[in-house]
Protein backbone atom coordinates (compact mmCIF):
# COMPACT_ATOMS: atom_id res chain seq x y z
CA UNK A 1 0.00 0.00 0.00
CA UNK A 2 1.67 3.24 -1.11
CA UNK A 3 1.54 6.72 0.39
CA UNK A 4 -0.99 7.98 -2.16
CA UNK A 5 -3.46 5.22 -1.32
CA UNK A 6 -3.08 5.95 2.37
CA UNK A 7 -3.78 9.66 1.82
CA UNK A 8 -6.81 8.81 -0.32
CA UNK A 9 -8.17 6.56 2.41
CA UNK A 10 -7.69 9.25 5.08
CA UNK A 11 -9.28 11.85 2.83
CA UNK A 12 -12.25 9.59 2.14
CA UNK A 13 -12.81 8.98 5.86
CA UNK A 14 -12.53 12.72 6.47
CA UNK A 15 -15.12 13.53 3.79
CA UNK A 16 -17.43 10.86 5.21
CA UNK A 17 -17.23 12.28 8.74
CA UNK A 18 -17.54 15.85 7.48
CA UNK A 19 -20.64 14.94 5.51
CA UNK A 20 -22.24 13.25 8.51
CA UNK A 21 -21.51 16.23 10.74
CA UNK A 22 -23.00 18.66 8.21
CA UNK A 23 -26.11 16.49 7.87
CA UNK A 24 -26.58 16.22 11.63
CA UNK A 25 -26.00 19.89 12.42
CA UNK A 26 -27.97 21.11 9.41
CA UNK A 27 -31.07 19.05 10.13
CA UNK A 28 -30.89 19.68 13.89
CA UNK A 29 -30.70 23.44 13.36
CA UNK A 30 -33.44 23.31 10.72
CA UNK A 31 -35.72 21.54 13.20
CA UNK A 32 -34.89 24.06 15.93
CA UNK A 33 -37.30 24.24 18.86
CA UNK A 34 -39.84 22.08 17.00
CA UNK A 35 -37.77 18.94 17.57
CA UNK A 36 -38.84 18.45 21.19
CA UNK A 37 -42.55 18.90 20.43
CA UNK A 38 -42.18 16.41 17.56
CA UNK A 39 -40.63 13.86 19.91
CA UNK A 40 -43.38 14.41 22.45
CA UNK A 41 -46.06 13.63 19.87
CA UNK A 42 -44.31 10.65 18.32
CA UNK A 43 -43.04 8.71 21.35
CA UNK A 44 -46.27 7.94 23.20
CA UNK A 45 -46.07 4.18 22.51
CA UNK A 46 -43.17 1.75 22.14
CA UNK A 47 -43.76 1.25 18.42
CA UNK A 48 -44.03 4.97 17.70
CA UNK A 49 -40.94 5.75 19.78
CA UNK A 50 -38.91 3.07 17.97
CA UNK A 51 -40.19 4.27 14.59
CA UNK A 52 -39.20 7.84 15.51
CA UNK A 53 -35.69 6.76 16.49
CA UNK A 54 -35.38 4.78 13.26
CA UNK A 55 -36.61 7.64 11.07
CA UNK A 56 -34.47 10.38 12.63
CA UNK A 57 -31.32 8.23 12.55
CA UNK A 58 -31.91 7.17 8.95
CA UNK A 59 -32.27 10.85 8.07
CA UNK A 60 -29.37 12.40 10.01
CA UNK A 61 -27.12 9.35 9.49
CA UNK A 62 -25.78 9.42 13.04
CA UNK A 63 -27.09 7.22 15.84
CA UNK A 64 -24.56 8.85 18.19
CA UNK A 65 -26.07 12.28 17.65
CA UNK A 66 -29.59 10.91 18.12
CA UNK A 67 -28.63 9.06 21.31
CA UNK A 68 -26.87 12.09 22.83
CA UNK A 69 -29.84 14.30 21.92
CA UNK A 70 -32.21 11.73 23.43
CA UNK A 71 -30.13 11.78 26.61
CA UNK A 72 -30.66 15.52 26.72
CA UNK A 73 -34.42 15.25 26.26
CA UNK A 74 -34.57 12.66 29.03
CA UNK A 75 -32.60 14.88 31.40
CA UNK A 76 -34.84 17.82 30.58
CA UNK A 77 -37.90 15.79 31.53
CA UNK A 78 -39.34 15.96 28.01
CA UNK A 79 -39.05 12.19 27.50
CA UNK A 80 -39.49 9.50 30.13
CA UNK A 81 -36.80 6.85 30.48
CA UNK A 82 -39.05 4.29 28.75
CA UNK A 83 -39.74 6.60 25.82
CA UNK A 84 -36.04 7.40 25.46
CA UNK A 85 -35.07 3.72 25.62
CA UNK A 86 -37.33 2.86 22.69
CA UNK A 87 -36.06 5.84 20.69
CA UNK A 88 -32.55 4.41 21.19
CA UNK A 89 -33.66 0.90 20.19
CA UNK A 90 -35.20 2.30 17.00
CA UNK A 91 -32.12 4.44 16.40
CA UNK A 92 -29.99 1.29 16.32
CA UNK A 93 -32.10 -0.03 13.45
CA UNK A 94 -31.83 3.34 11.71
CA UNK A 95 -28.06 2.90 11.38
CA UNK A 96 -28.67 0.01 8.96
CA UNK A 97 -29.79 2.46 6.26
CA UNK A 98 -26.21 3.63 5.80
CA UNK A 99 -25.00 0.09 5.08
CA UNK A 100 -27.79 -0.49 2.52
CA UNK A 101 -27.15 2.93 1.00
CA UNK A 102 -23.49 2.08 0.50
CA UNK A 103 -24.15 -1.46 -0.73
CA UNK A 104 -26.96 -0.61 -3.15
CA UNK A 105 -26.10 2.89 -4.33
CA UNK A 106 -22.80 4.29 -3.19
CA UNK A 107 -20.62 1.56 -4.64
CA UNK A 108 -22.48 0.91 -7.89
CA UNK A 109 -22.66 4.39 -9.37
CA UNK A 110 -20.32 7.10 -10.55
CA UNK A 111 -20.45 8.89 -7.23
CA UNK A 112 -18.83 12.10 -8.40
CA UNK A 113 -21.50 12.49 -11.08
CA UNK A 114 -24.19 13.37 -8.52
CA UNK A 115 -22.20 14.06 -5.30
CA UNK A 116 -20.49 17.18 -6.58
CA UNK A 117 -23.70 18.82 -7.91
CA UNK A 118 -25.42 18.06 -4.58
CA UNK A 119 -22.61 19.82 -2.72
CA UNK A 120 -22.91 22.80 -5.07
CA UNK A 121 -26.69 23.07 -4.74
CA UNK A 122 -26.52 22.72 -0.96
CA UNK A 123 -23.88 25.40 -0.49
CA UNK A 124 -25.63 27.72 -2.94
CA UNK A 125 -28.83 27.39 -0.86
CA UNK A 126 -26.84 28.01 2.32
CA UNK A 127 -25.32 31.21 0.91
CA UNK A 128 -28.49 32.39 -0.80
CA UNK A 129 -30.74 32.18 2.26
CA UNK A 130 -27.85 32.95 4.65
CA UNK A 131 -30.08 32.63 7.73
CA UNK A 132 -33.17 30.64 8.48
CA UNK A 133 -34.32 27.07 8.05
CA UNK A 134 -33.49 26.74 4.34
CA UNK A 135 -29.91 27.75 5.02
CA UNK A 136 -29.57 24.79 7.39
CA UNK A 137 -31.33 22.48 4.91
CA UNK A 138 -28.78 23.55 2.29
CA UNK A 139 -25.95 22.70 4.68
CA UNK A 140 -27.45 19.25 5.28
CA UNK A 141 -27.78 18.71 1.51
CA UNK A 142 -24.12 19.61 1.04
CA UNK A 143 -23.37 17.10 3.80
CA UNK A 144 -25.08 14.32 1.82
CA UNK A 145 -22.92 15.21 -1.17
CA UNK A 146 -19.73 15.15 0.92
CA UNK A 147 -20.77 11.82 2.40
CA UNK A 148 -21.20 10.18 -1.03
CA UNK A 149 -17.99 11.75 -2.29
CA UNK A 150 -16.14 10.31 0.69
CA UNK A 151 -17.57 6.86 -0.05
CA UNK A 152 -16.31 7.09 -3.63
CA UNK A 153 -12.82 8.11 -2.51
CA UNK A 154 -12.69 5.29 0.04
CA UNK A 155 -13.84 2.75 -2.56
CA UNK A 156 -10.96 3.75 -4.83
CA UNK A 157 -8.46 3.76 -1.96
CA UNK A 158 -9.44 0.30 -0.69
CA UNK A 159 -8.76 -1.32 -4.07
CA UNK A 160 -5.45 -2.86 -2.96
CA UNK A 161 -6.18 -3.15 0.75
CA UNK A 162 -6.24 -6.95 0.63
CA UNK A 163 -2.53 -6.99 -0.12
CA UNK A 164 -1.46 -5.64 3.28
CA UNK A 165 -4.22 -6.52 5.78
CA UNK A 166 -3.49 -9.83 7.64
CA UNK A 167 -6.85 -11.34 6.78
CA UNK A 168 -5.47 -14.78 5.92
CA UNK A 169 -3.98 -15.10 9.40
CA UNK A 170 -7.22 -13.95 11.05
CA UNK A 171 -9.25 -16.35 8.91
CA UNK A 172 -7.19 -19.33 10.10
CA UNK A 173 -6.99 -18.17 13.73
CA UNK A 174 -10.39 -19.63 14.61
CA UNK A 175 -12.23 -18.18 17.60
CA UNK A 176 -9.30 -15.91 18.47
CA UNK A 177 -9.43 -14.34 15.00
CA UNK A 178 -13.18 -13.74 15.36
CA UNK A 179 -12.71 -11.94 18.68
CA UNK A 180 -9.89 -9.85 17.21
CA UNK A 181 -12.24 -8.80 14.38
CA UNK A 182 -14.99 -7.94 16.91
CA UNK A 183 -12.50 -5.87 18.88
CA UNK A 184 -11.27 -4.12 15.71
CA UNK A 185 -14.84 -3.22 14.72
CA UNK A 186 -15.57 -1.87 18.20
CA UNK A 187 -12.39 0.23 18.26
CA UNK A 188 -13.13 1.62 14.80
CA UNK A 189 -16.60 2.78 15.91
CA UNK A 190 -15.31 4.14 19.22
CA UNK A 191 -12.62 6.18 17.46
CA UNK A 192 -15.03 7.56 14.88
CA UNK A 193 -17.89 7.97 17.39
CA UNK A 194 -20.29 6.70 14.74
CA UNK A 195 -21.37 3.16 13.94
CA UNK A 196 -22.85 4.44 10.66
CA UNK A 197 -19.42 5.73 9.61
CA UNK A 198 -17.61 2.56 10.65
CA UNK A 199 -20.21 0.42 8.84
CA UNK A 200 -19.74 2.53 5.72
CA UNK A 201 -15.99 1.85 5.87
CA UNK A 202 -16.47 -1.88 6.50
CA UNK A 203 -19.00 -2.28 3.69
CA UNK A 204 -16.88 -0.16 1.32
CA UNK A 205 -13.81 -2.28 2.06
CA UNK A 206 -15.81 -5.48 1.64
CA UNK A 207 -16.51 -4.72 -2.01
CA UNK A 208 -12.84 -5.48 -2.78
CA UNK A 209 -13.16 -8.98 -1.34
CA UNK A 210 -10.85 -8.20 1.59
CA UNK A 211 -13.06 -9.96 4.16
CA UNK A 212 -14.33 -13.49 4.39
CA UNK A 213 -18.03 -13.64 5.38
CA UNK A 214 -17.10 -14.80 8.88
CA UNK A 215 -14.68 -11.94 9.53
CA UNK A 216 -17.03 -9.43 7.96
CA UNK A 217 -19.85 -10.49 10.27
CA UNK A 218 -17.52 -10.29 13.29
CA UNK A 219 -16.53 -6.74 12.30
CA UNK A 220 -20.22 -5.80 12.07
CA UNK A 221 -20.86 -7.13 15.58
CA UNK A 222 -17.87 -5.16 16.85
CA UNK A 223 -19.07 -1.99 15.13
CA UNK A 224 -22.44 -2.32 16.86
CA UNK A 225 -20.82 -2.91 20.26
CA UNK A 226 -18.55 0.10 19.73
CA UNK A 227 -21.55 2.39 19.30
CA UNK A 228 -22.06 2.25 23.07
CA UNK A 229 -18.94 4.38 23.52
CA UNK A 230 -20.91 7.50 22.55
CA UNK A 231 -23.52 7.05 25.27
CA UNK A 232 -20.86 6.04 27.83
CA UNK A 233 -18.84 9.19 27.16
CA UNK A 234 -21.97 11.36 27.28
CA UNK A 235 -22.92 9.79 30.63
CA UNK A 236 -19.62 10.69 32.34
CA UNK A 237 -20.42 13.29 34.99
CA UNK A 238 -24.01 13.44 33.73
CA UNK A 239 -27.30 13.12 35.57
CA UNK A 240 -28.87 9.88 36.78
CA UNK A 241 -31.18 9.71 33.77
CA UNK A 242 -28.25 9.92 31.35
CA UNK A 243 -26.43 7.14 33.20
CA UNK A 244 -29.57 5.00 33.21
CA UNK A 245 -30.07 5.34 29.46
CA UNK A 246 -26.37 4.66 28.80
CA UNK A 247 -26.55 1.47 30.89
CA UNK A 248 -29.68 0.36 29.00
CA UNK A 249 -27.90 0.94 25.69
CA UNK A 250 -24.77 -0.97 26.75
CA UNK A 251 -26.73 -3.90 28.22
CA UNK A 252 -28.90 -4.19 25.12
CA UNK A 253 -25.88 -4.20 22.78
CA UNK A 254 -23.88 -6.72 24.83
CA UNK A 255 -26.82 -9.11 25.13
CA UNK A 256 -27.68 -8.90 21.42
CA UNK A 257 -24.00 -9.14 20.44
CA UNK A 258 -23.59 -12.33 22.47
CA UNK A 259 -26.54 -13.94 20.69
CA UNK A 260 -25.21 -12.78 17.31
CA UNK A 261 -21.84 -14.40 18.05
CA UNK A 262 -23.60 -17.67 18.85
CA UNK A 263 -25.37 -17.46 15.47
CA UNK A 264 -22.25 -16.25 13.65
CA UNK A 265 -21.51 -19.37 11.60
CA UNK A 266 -24.99 -19.81 10.05
CA UNK A 267 -25.20 -16.04 9.46
CA UNK A 268 -21.82 -16.09 7.71
CA UNK A 269 -23.19 -18.79 5.41
CA UNK A 270 -26.15 -16.51 4.53
CA UNK A 271 -23.73 -13.67 3.82
CA UNK A 272 -21.81 -15.89 1.41
CA UNK A 273 -25.09 -16.70 -0.39
CA UNK A 274 -25.59 -12.96 -1.00
CA UNK A 275 -22.03 -12.83 -2.40
CA UNK A 276 -22.60 -15.78 -4.72
CA UNK A 277 -20.35 -18.32 -3.04
CA UNK A 278 -17.69 -18.98 -0.45
CA UNK A 279 -14.36 -17.22 -0.06
CA UNK A 280 -13.47 -13.62 -0.74
CA UNK A 281 -16.03 -11.85 -2.81
CA UNK A 282 -18.08 -8.70 -2.84
CA UNK A 283 -20.02 -9.36 0.37
CA UNK A 284 -21.29 -5.80 0.85
CA UNK A 285 -24.93 -6.87 0.36
CA UNK A 286 -24.49 -9.74 2.79
CA UNK A 287 -22.96 -7.49 5.45
CA UNK A 288 -25.79 -4.99 5.05
CA UNK A 289 -28.26 -7.85 5.53
CA UNK A 290 -26.41 -9.14 8.63
CA UNK A 291 -26.26 -5.64 10.12
CA UNK A 292 -30.01 -5.31 9.65
CA UNK A 293 -30.62 -8.76 11.13
CA UNK A 294 -28.52 -7.88 14.17
CA UNK A 295 -30.56 -4.78 14.96
CA UNK A 296 -33.95 -6.35 14.13
CA UNK A 297 -33.01 -9.14 16.55
CA UNK A 298 -32.23 -6.47 19.15
CA UNK A 299 -35.65 -4.87 18.72
CA UNK A 300 -37.37 -8.25 18.97
CA UNK A 301 -35.54 -9.14 22.18
CA UNK A 302 -36.22 -5.74 23.74
CA UNK A 303 -39.95 -6.21 23.16
CA UNK A 304 -39.76 -8.83 25.93
CA UNK A 305 -36.84 -7.52 28.00
CA UNK A 306 -37.20 -3.73 27.96
CA UNK A 307 -39.40 -3.35 31.04
CA UNK A 308 -37.32 -5.66 33.29
CA UNK A 309 -34.16 -3.96 32.02
CA UNK A 310 -35.53 -0.48 32.77
CA UNK A 311 -36.61 -1.55 36.26
CA UNK A 312 -33.14 -3.01 36.84
CA UNK A 313 -31.28 0.19 35.92
CA UNK A 314 -33.71 2.32 37.94
CA UNK A 315 -32.86 0.22 41.00
CA UNK A 316 -29.13 0.36 40.28
CA UNK A 317 -28.89 4.09 39.55
CA UNK A 318 -30.89 6.25 41.94
CA UNK A 319 -32.07 9.81 41.39
CA UNK A 320 -30.71 12.38 43.87
CA UNK A 321 -33.05 12.87 46.81
CA UNK A 322 -35.24 15.97 46.65
CA UNK A 323 -33.13 17.83 49.21
CA UNK A 324 -29.86 17.03 47.46
CA UNK A 325 -27.85 19.80 45.86
CA UNK A 326 -27.14 17.54 42.87
CA UNK A 327 -28.96 18.52 39.68
CA UNK A 328 -31.48 16.01 38.34
CA UNK A 329 -31.96 17.52 34.89
CA UNK A 330 -28.89 19.61 34.06
CA UNK A 331 -25.77 18.44 32.27
CA UNK A 332 -23.92 19.15 29.03
CA UNK A 333 -26.18 16.91 26.93
CA UNK A 334 -29.12 19.33 27.25
CA UNK A 335 -26.97 22.22 26.03
CA UNK A 336 -26.97 20.72 22.53
CA UNK A 337 -30.45 22.08 21.75
CA UNK A 338 -31.49 25.40 23.41
CA UNK A 339 -35.12 24.31 23.84
CA UNK A 340 -33.87 21.25 25.75
CA UNK A 341 -31.76 23.47 27.98
CA UNK A 342 -34.71 25.76 28.72
CA UNK A 343 -36.96 22.79 29.56
CA UNK A 344 -34.28 21.28 31.83
CA UNK A 345 -33.76 24.64 33.55
CA UNK A 346 -37.54 24.91 34.10
CA UNK A 347 -37.68 21.44 35.67
CA UNK A 348 -34.76 22.15 38.00
CA UNK A 349 -36.17 25.54 39.08
CA UNK A 350 -39.54 23.92 39.76
CA UNK A 351 -37.78 21.44 42.01
CA UNK A 352 -36.22 24.29 44.02
CA UNK A 353 -39.55 26.14 44.12
CA UNK A 354 -41.33 23.14 45.64
CA UNK A 355 -38.68 22.90 48.37
CA UNK A 356 -39.07 26.56 49.28
CA UNK A 357 -42.88 26.35 49.20
CA UNK A 358 -42.71 23.47 51.66
CA UNK A 359 -40.50 25.55 53.94
CA UNK A 360 -42.85 28.53 53.70
CA UNK A 361 -45.88 26.35 54.44
CA UNK A 362 -44.15 24.98 57.53
CA UNK A 363 -43.37 28.49 58.79
CA UNK A 364 -46.85 29.86 58.12
CA UNK A 365 -48.70 26.97 59.72
CA UNK A 366 -46.15 26.23 62.45
CA UNK A 367 -46.12 22.56 61.48
CA UNK A 368 -43.27 20.33 62.64
CA UNK A 369 -40.06 21.09 60.76
CA UNK A 370 -39.90 19.67 57.23
CA UNK A 371 -36.13 19.82 57.11
CA UNK A 372 -32.98 21.07 58.76
CA UNK A 373 -30.46 23.75 57.90
CA UNK A 374 -29.10 21.31 55.31
CA UNK A 375 -32.22 21.90 53.21
CA UNK A 376 -31.31 25.55 52.87
CA UNK A 377 -27.68 24.77 52.10
CA UNK A 378 -28.66 22.33 49.37
CA UNK A 379 -31.07 24.84 47.87
CA UNK A 380 -28.39 27.50 47.78
CA UNK A 381 -25.91 25.17 46.06
CA UNK A 382 -28.55 23.98 43.60
CA UNK A 383 -29.44 27.56 42.66
CA UNK A 384 -25.75 28.24 42.07
CA UNK A 385 -25.57 25.17 39.81
CA UNK A 386 -28.60 26.43 37.86
CA UNK A 387 -27.02 29.87 37.44
CA UNK A 388 -23.81 28.30 36.13
CA UNK A 389 -25.82 26.22 33.66
CA UNK A 390 -27.80 29.30 32.58
CA UNK A 391 -24.54 31.14 31.86
CA UNK A 392 -23.42 28.30 29.56
CA UNK A 393 -26.81 28.09 27.87
CA UNK A 394 -26.85 31.84 27.28
CA UNK A 395 -23.68 31.55 25.20
CA UNK A 396 -25.56 29.50 22.59
CA UNK A 397 -27.91 30.78 19.92
CA UNK A 398 -31.17 30.91 21.90
CA UNK A 399 -33.13 33.15 19.54
CA UNK A 400 -36.05 30.72 19.41
CA UNK A 401 -36.42 30.49 23.19
CA UNK A 402 -34.87 33.78 24.33
CA UNK A 403 -37.96 35.12 26.10
CA UNK A 404 -38.48 31.86 28.01
CA UNK A 405 -34.79 31.84 28.96
CA UNK A 406 -34.92 35.42 30.25
CA UNK A 407 -38.01 34.69 32.36
CA UNK A 408 -36.44 31.56 33.85
CA UNK A 409 -33.34 33.58 34.69
CA UNK A 410 -35.64 35.99 36.53
CA UNK A 411 -37.19 33.03 38.36
CA UNK A 412 -33.74 31.96 39.56
CA UNK A 413 -33.12 35.43 40.95
CA UNK A 414 -36.53 35.59 42.67
CA UNK A 415 -36.02 32.12 44.16
CA UNK A 416 -32.82 33.35 45.79
CA UNK A 417 -34.72 36.33 47.19
CA UNK A 418 -37.55 34.07 48.41
CA UNK A 419 -35.04 31.82 50.12
CA UNK A 420 -33.48 34.80 51.93
CA UNK A 421 -36.88 36.11 53.07
CA UNK A 422 -37.80 32.66 54.41
CA UNK A 423 -34.55 32.75 56.37
CA UNK A 424 -35.69 36.05 57.88
CA UNK A 425 -39.05 34.59 58.87
CA UNK A 426 -37.43 31.58 60.48
CA UNK A 427 -35.09 33.81 62.49
CA UNK A 428 -38.06 35.56 64.13
CA UNK A 429 -38.89 32.30 65.88
CA UNK A 430 -42.09 30.25 66.20
CA UNK A 431 -43.43 32.23 69.14
CA UNK A 432 -43.18 35.57 67.34
CA UNK A 433 -44.71 34.13 64.17
CA UNK A 434 -47.61 32.69 66.13
CA UNK A 435 -48.41 36.07 67.67
CA UNK A 436 -48.06 38.02 64.41
CA UNK A 437 -50.20 35.82 62.16
CA UNK A 438 -53.97 35.93 62.50
CA UNK A 439 -56.07 33.00 61.33
CA UNK A 440 -57.11 34.91 58.16
CA UNK A 441 -53.52 35.88 57.29
CA UNK A 442 -52.36 32.34 57.97
CA UNK A 443 -55.06 30.89 55.66
CA UNK A 444 -53.98 33.10 52.73
CA UNK A 445 -50.30 32.24 53.26
CA UNK A 446 -50.97 28.51 53.52
CA UNK A 447 -52.95 28.58 50.26
CA UNK A 448 -50.17 30.30 48.29
CA UNK A 449 -47.45 28.15 49.87
CA UNK A 450 -49.26 24.93 48.89
CA UNK A 451 -47.81 23.82 45.55
CA UNK A 452 -50.90 21.94 44.40
CA UNK A 453 -53.30 24.76 45.29
CA UNK A 454 -51.06 27.41 43.74
CA UNK A 455 -50.86 25.43 40.51
CA UNK A 456 -54.67 25.12 40.36
CA UNK A 457 -55.25 28.86 40.83
CA UNK A 458 -55.68 31.16 37.84
CA UNK A 459 -53.53 34.27 37.47
CA UNK A 460 -56.38 36.50 38.63
CA UNK A 461 -57.05 34.31 41.68
CA UNK A 462 -53.41 34.52 42.70
CA UNK A 463 -53.44 38.30 42.37
CA UNK A 464 -56.66 38.48 44.36
CA UNK A 465 -55.06 36.56 47.24
CA UNK A 466 -52.15 39.03 47.30
CA UNK A 467 -54.62 41.93 47.46
CA UNK A 468 -56.48 40.16 50.24
CA UNK A 469 -53.24 39.70 52.18
CA UNK A 470 -52.44 43.43 51.85
CA UNK A 471 -55.88 44.35 53.19
CA UNK A 472 -55.45 41.96 56.12
CA UNK A 473 -52.00 43.37 56.86
CA UNK A 474 -53.36 46.93 56.89
CA UNK A 475 -56.19 45.90 59.22
CA UNK A 476 -53.72 44.17 61.54
CA UNK A 477 -51.52 47.29 61.49
CA UNK A 478 -54.47 49.36 62.73
CA UNK A 479 -55.15 46.81 65.45
CA UNK A 480 -51.52 46.92 66.60
CA UNK A 481 -51.41 50.74 66.58
CA UNK A 482 -54.54 50.89 68.70
CA UNK A 483 -53.07 48.38 71.13
CA UNK A 484 -49.91 50.49 71.48
CA UNK A 485 -51.98 53.68 72.06
CA UNK A 486 -53.91 51.97 74.82
CA UNK A 487 -50.65 50.81 76.42
CA UNK A 488 -51.73 47.23 75.93
CA UNK A 489 -48.76 46.33 73.70
CA UNK A 490 -45.10 47.44 73.87
CA UNK A 491 -44.08 49.44 70.74
CA UNK A 492 -41.10 47.17 70.13
CA UNK A 493 -43.28 44.07 70.02
CA UNK A 494 -45.78 45.75 67.66
CA UNK A 495 -42.95 46.80 65.35
CA UNK A 496 -41.62 43.24 65.32
CA UNK A 497 -45.01 41.83 64.36
CA UNK A 498 -45.35 44.39 61.54
CA UNK A 499 -41.89 43.39 60.29
CA UNK A 500 -42.99 39.75 60.19
CA UNK A 501 -46.07 40.63 58.16
CA UNK A 502 -43.99 42.76 55.78
CA UNK A 503 -41.44 39.98 55.19
CA UNK A 504 -44.23 37.44 54.71
CA UNK A 505 -45.86 39.71 52.13
CA UNK A 506 -42.57 39.94 50.23
CA UNK A 507 -42.39 36.15 50.28
CA UNK A 508 -45.90 35.78 48.89
CA UNK A 509 -45.31 38.38 46.16
CA UNK A 510 -42.34 36.36 44.93
CA UNK A 511 -44.30 33.11 45.19
CA UNK A 512 -46.96 34.52 42.86
CA UNK A 513 -44.42 36.00 40.43
CA UNK A 514 -42.51 32.71 40.26
CA UNK A 515 -45.73 30.69 40.10
CA UNK A 516 -46.97 32.65 37.09
CA UNK A 517 -43.90 31.40 35.18
CA UNK A 518 -43.41 27.94 36.68
CA UNK A 519 -47.14 27.15 36.86
CA UNK A 520 -48.92 28.83 33.93
CA UNK A 521 -52.70 28.47 33.84
CA UNK A 522 -52.75 25.88 31.03
CA UNK A 523 -49.84 23.76 29.86
CA UNK A 524 -50.58 21.09 27.30
CA UNK A 525 -47.20 20.92 25.61
CA UNK A 526 -43.68 22.19 25.90
CA UNK A 527 -44.41 24.68 23.10
CA UNK A 528 -47.12 26.25 25.29
CA UNK A 529 -44.65 26.36 28.18
CA UNK A 530 -42.33 28.51 26.11
CA UNK A 531 -45.23 30.72 25.04
CA UNK A 532 -46.52 31.04 28.59
CA UNK A 533 -43.15 32.27 29.88
CA UNK A 534 -42.97 35.04 27.29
Amino acid sequence: MNFTTLMLALGGVGLLLLGMQLITEGLKNAAGSHLHSFLERTTQTRIRAAATGFGITALVQSSGAVIVTTLGFTNAGILSLRQAAWVVFGSNLGTTMKAWLVALVGLNLNVELFALPIIGIGMFANLLFHKGRWSHVGMALAGFGALFLGLGVMRDAFGDVAAWLPMEQLSTAGIAGIFVAVFAGAILTALMQSSSASMAIIVTASVTGVFTPLLGAALVIGANLGSTSTSLLAAIGATANAKRLALIHVTEKIFTGTIALVLLVPMAWLISLFAGGEGRANISMGLAFFHTFFNVLSLFLMAFMANPLIRFVERRIKQPVLSSEKARYLDDTVLEVPSMGVAAMHSELKRVFKQLLARGRQLASLEPSLGSEETYINTEVLLSTIDTFAAKLGQNNISGVSEAFINLTLVSQKLSELRNHLHELRDFGDQALNKALTDEIRAVAETLFASGQLKALSFSERDQLIKQFKQLRHLQREVLIDAVKENGLPPGLATRQLQILSVLEECLKRVVLIGDIIYPEIIESQDELLAATS
